[in-house]
């Protein structure tokens, strides 16, 4: 099984964001997913025009997608293009659900914070410990802001807080979590969060530079993606650079 995760596509009324996702979704569908994630900051500037063009690229791949907000979405215009195939209500927070075979569920939390750049997993720990309570295949969790250190310089200033409350609700749910993945900081990166596996995609718009200690090299990355692959209720997770 396959599922594939997009994350910070920023699309902003100009051509360049969209042939960026372009770029990945023409990488991408010859491996028809079984499904995709995208995991927040869809768009940042135009909403409304640039989410029905976010929605009409997805719909091409012939996958089911689910999305979550980051924290340069606008939660009203992302609930009026995508509110109906996400089960999204008039409130927040935006969470969705789904199943993808008989093996897998992805359960997508919005941990954004009206405002601000960081997340916060508290609003979210109830439902998704209900969630988890539910009789279901194990589940993958995807999110904007990261609950983990990424160590790059002034990023994690913008975390998700309550980490250590998300990391227990997952370590004691009933049905178990493969793993927790995000975007936000527009780099790859892996590590664990809640005993688990934890990963980070990179960015469809323009990545950030891996800034550590202080050292800046002088890169900049093409547009990529994650590819999720479950076999045998293993996860491996795969990094796509597309492009150059």
């Amino acid at each position: 099984m396959i599922v594939a995760q997009l994350s910070d596509i920023h699309a902003d009324g100009s051509a360049e964001r969209l042939q960026r996702l372009d770029q990945v979704l023409a990488w991408l569908r010859p491996m028809r997913p079984d499904a995709i994630i995208v995991s927040g900051d869809l768009a940042e500037f135009e909403h409304a025009d640039s989410y029905a063009a976010v929605a009409d690229r997805l719909d091409s791949t012939g996958s089911p997608f689910y999305v979550v907000p980051g924290n340069v979405d606008d939660h009203r215009a992302m609930g009026r293009v995508f509110g109906a195939q996400m089960g999204w209500g008039d409130q927040r927070p935006l969470n969705c659900v789904g199943q993808v075979g008989t093996d897998l569920r992805v359960i997508g939390l919005d941990v954004t914070v009206a405002g601000a750049h960081h997340g916060d997993a508290a609003p979210v720990l109830d439902w998704l410990a209900a969630t988890l309570d539910q009789d279901g295949p194990p589940a993958l969790i995807f999110q904007h802001q990261h609950p983990f250190l990424c160590g790059i310089d002034d990023k994690d200033r913008n975390i998700c807080r309550n980490g250590d409350r998300l990391a227990q609700v997952i370590m004691t749910a009933r049905n178990p979590v493969l793993g927790l993945t995000c975007g936000h900081v527009h780099r790859p990166m892996f590590t664990r969060f809640a005993e688990r596996a934890a990963t980070m995609a990179p960015s469809v718009t323009r990545a950030n530079r891996l800034r550590l200690d202080g050292r800046e090299p002088a890169i900049s990355d093409p547009p990529g993606l994650l590819v999720h692959h479950l076999r045998d209720g293993r996860l491996v997770s795969h990094v796509v650079m597309v492009g150059s």
